[in-house]
């Protein structure tokens, strides 16, 4: 756990600056829970440790750490300050987000704007006399439990939808939807630990004069 105690003497020299004393094993598991851990067995048990200097994004889970850190008689605010500044400082180049809804919603604004701006849809806009391509995407891990259902694996999810153009009312009408199908996937490292965005489209088809393909039915 060279990481997590790396971090862990961190927080406790900022707090201790504060006046507030802190044992080692508990910043350990105020840590753990920041990263999204039930204790701080399943951090150890976890890749996480291995993972912390791969990561591109923290997510911190703010619910569970504040919850720990009532449990333990502690200002969970304080720590979390004391964290994220011991995380930037040893990861530098790591994004930080307070929790994993901040998160999401820069990953799905990511993805929104990759959809838009890749080569395929991109075709098959320029053949619409719209303006303002925009696509609209639910991606299904808002759930935080989605997350905590860590299996060592990726995140991916199936895209299968619609990016839509404003019409120009003095222009001919060539239709003002385009069916995409892509795949969406974000590199993991652990709970709370995330990298590289990626999307892979499969398909991407306009809807002549609005009517839906059967390539896609």
């Amino acid at each position: 756990m060279t990481h997590l105690s790396a971090i862990a003497f961190a927080v406790r020299q900022a707090l201790s600056a504060k006046g507030i004393s802190l044992s080692t094993g508990h910043t350990q598991q105020l840590i753990a829970a920041a990263l999204g851990h039930n204790n701080l067995a399943s951090y150890q048990s976890s890749e996480d440790d291995t993972g912390l200097p791969e990561a591109a994004d923290i997510a911190l889970d703010s619910e569970r750490l504040q919850a720990r850190a009532t449990k333990l008689g502690y200002d969970g605010s304080a720590f979390a300050q004391a964290l994220t500044t011991a995380l930037q400082a040893c990861f530098p180049d790591a994004e930080l987000y307070d929790d994993h809804e901040a998160w999401l919603m820069d990953v799905q604004s990511h993805f929104e704007q990759a959809i838009i701006n890749d080569g395929a849809v991109n075709s098959e806009v320029a053949m619409t006399n719209g303006t303002f391509p925009q696509a609209d995407i639910d991606l299904p891990w808002w759930d935080a439990d989605a997350l905590d259902e860590h299996d060592g694996d990726d995140l991916s999810f199936d895209f299968d939808g619609l990016v839509t153009v404003d019409q120009d009312e003095d222009r001919v009408y060539w239709g003002h939807e385009i069916e995409v199908r892509a795949t969406l996937t974000v590199e993991r490292f652990g709970r709370r630990l995330f990298g590289r965005r990626r999307v892979d489209v499969e398909h991407a088809e306009l809807r002549w004069l609005g009517e839906p393909n059967e390539s896609l039915d």
